[in-house]
């Protein structure tokens, strides 16, 4: 079912409109729904007759229904995303629809909106999001798996490039959204910072072999049941690592949708029996230094996860302890 674009952003819950003036350099809900009229008229030479869906995070991504019938998907991103990274992306994307990974489909290549980049999609249906227990862990590890083997020998030129890479001597990667102002909250946030250092990566872990991989395996990004995994999402979180990083980040991610506020994130013992199904999934045990690895990664994605809570309550009314909650209790046995 069809609404205007207009009625779609208004009646989204967006903290702050922080991401869209960094992107559309406005908040103002005619004014982004003209540009993004315009510019998927101008790409896909269509016009919109209305929008299915309206979402933001990292960026904005919107449902289109096209005047010919085609339903697409056209997704907003901040400045600092590469281009290059994003058609790097594309090829990976590409790659696997074609040999059958339940993915969507790019059309055509980045392109210049507002002050930062566009890019369209197929619209791949959406089952719905599911709330999943450890009955389906292995479905999911043996899924994320199977996307690293089908990224195999493909072109990585590019990836090196995602916006959430973390720089030399910096514990956190440029904030996902801008609202979430990391170095001017610091204050408080001292015992996170030091759970971030505790969890960098070992230097030795440069030597271990990286793959192309899904960087946010999610069940808001990946939906499977006990059958079949049936779509993956979110496309432009592919990168560059270690399988052991990798296995480590989706750990504390795997079952978690992000509309489950009260719903608490995986524990220490649980994250270990992730690994412990990627591994099994790849057909090979982790060695010492690659549980080093997976281990300090899990507690590196929920220090960031963490932190941005403590930045957002700092600007907004908005409040949440899932992240620090975890750190509290569970990255001591991790990285004990």
């Amino acid at each position: 079912m069809t609404a205007p674009l207009t009625e779609l952003l208004r009646s989204h819950d967006v903290a702050s409109g922080h991401l869209e003036q960094a992107i559309f350099a406005t908040d103002d809900a005619d004014a982004i729904a003209k540009l993004i009229a315009g510019t998927a008229r101008r790409q896909l030479g269509v016009p919109v007759s209305g929008g299915l869906f309206y979402a933001a995070s990292s960026g904005c991504v919107f449902g289109l229904q096209l005047a010919d019938g085609r339903s697409v998907v056209l997704k907003a991103y901040q400045s600092h995303w590469n281009p290059s990274f994003l058609r790097a992306t594309q090829r990976v994307q590409h790659a696997v629809a074609l040999n059958g990974f339940p993915a969507p489909t790019p059309i055509g290549t980045p392109v210049a909106l507002g002050r930062g980049w566009a890019a369209f999609e197929s619209l791949l249906s959406d089952p719905g999001a599911v709330s999943l227990d450890e009955s389906l862990m292995d479905r999911s590890s043996a899924a994320l798996v199977r996307l690293i083997r089908a990224t195999d020998g493909l072109a990585r030129d590019g990836l090196e490039l995602h916006p959430f890479r973390t720089p030399a001597g910096d514990l956190y990667p440029t904030p996902h959204n801008p609202i979430f102002d990391l170095r001017g909250t610091a204050t408080g946030a001292e015992w996170i910072d030091e759970w971030a250092r505790r969890s960098s990566a070992p230097p030795t872990s440069a030597s271990l072999p990286s793959v192309i991989a899904h960087l946010d395996w999610s069940a808001r990004n990946v939906r499977l049941t006990s059958a079949a995994l049936l779509a993956v999402y979110d496309w432009d979180s592919i990168g560059v690592a270690s399988e052991a990083m990798v296995a480590g980040q989706a750990a504390t991610t795997w079952r978690t949708t992000g509309e489950t506020a009260a719903s608490p994130a995986p524990g220490a013992a649980e994250v270990e029996r992730f690994i412990e199904s990627v591994a099994r999934a790849r057909g090979a045990s982790f060695s010492p230094l690659e549980w080093d690895v997976a281990r300090a990664a899990a507690v590196s994605a929920m220090a960031y996860s963490a932190r941005c809570e403590h930045a957002l309550e700092q600007r907004t009314s908005w409040r949440r302890t899932r992240s620090r909650d975890w750190l509290r209790r569970q990255a001591g046995p991790l990285l004990s």
